[in-house]
């Protein structure tokens, strides 16, 4: 029992790490001096100083209320993630970070600063939802059903934007999530495939 306790922490310890900076992210903003705004890192699309929200816009929210609504997903869909390796929750992580934050960049609106982590877990419901299909594995298609049904809402706000919330961003992360689990995975998928065949092939000779 302590051996799987100590291995699900393991899992686990990520996902509470991009957690944990969010909040010291919002701790920041509320303790440190009024010059002080998250909006100056956030993305600022086609300006070149804007680039540096990429990295930095995931931790940096407006608000409690806007934090709450990131953080509790970010923990479910990253456990799922997790749950199959912890630096496989670290490779979505970071290619739908890069992949929200450059979309919102090349195409948000220029009179919007993007700023939260909706994009990595709008990667990581693409994510978990491609990987099923694409790797053609029981149970994942199961996980990929279950996200998509709870989640139903959330990917139908992708067919349009909406006010107050950065379009652009939810896109393009869905979008990396969906082309990373294609990418990891469609090989696999192939070879689900292939004995099937094969297997018929010799039965009617």
């Amino acid at each position: 029992m302590q051996r799987h306790w100590r291995a699900l922490r393991r899992q686990v310890f990520p996902v509470l790490v991009v957690v944990g900076l969010m909040w010291v992210g919002e701790v920041a903003d509320l303790v440190l001096p009024g010059p002080w705004a998250p909006e100056q890192w956030g993305i600022r699309p086609r300006e070149w100083g804007g680039l540096r929200g990429v990295a930095l816009a995931p931790f940096l929210h407006e608000g409690v209320v806007h934090l709450l609504r990131n953080t509790v997903p970010m923990l479910v869909l990253g456990w799922l993630v997790a749950l199959s390796g912890r630096w496989l929750f670290v490779r979505v992580a970071v290619a739908t970070g890069l992949s929200s934050g450059l979309g919102a960049w090349a195409f948000g609106m220029g009179d919007a600063v993007h700023l939260g982590a909706s994009g990595i877990v709008f990667g990581l419901l693409g994510f978990l939802i491609a990987r099923g299909w694409v790797a053609r594995r029981l149970g994942w298609t199961a996980v990929s059903v279950g996200v998509g049904v709870f989640y139903f809402g959330t990917v139908l706000s992708l067919l349009g934007p909406e006010p107050h919330t950065s379009w652009s961003s939810h896109f393009w992360g869905f979008a990396g999530g969906l082309g990373l689990a294609w990418g990891l995975y469609r090989r696999e998928g192939r070879e689900f495939k292939s004995p099937a065949k094969g297997t018929l092939d010799k039965g009617r000779r």
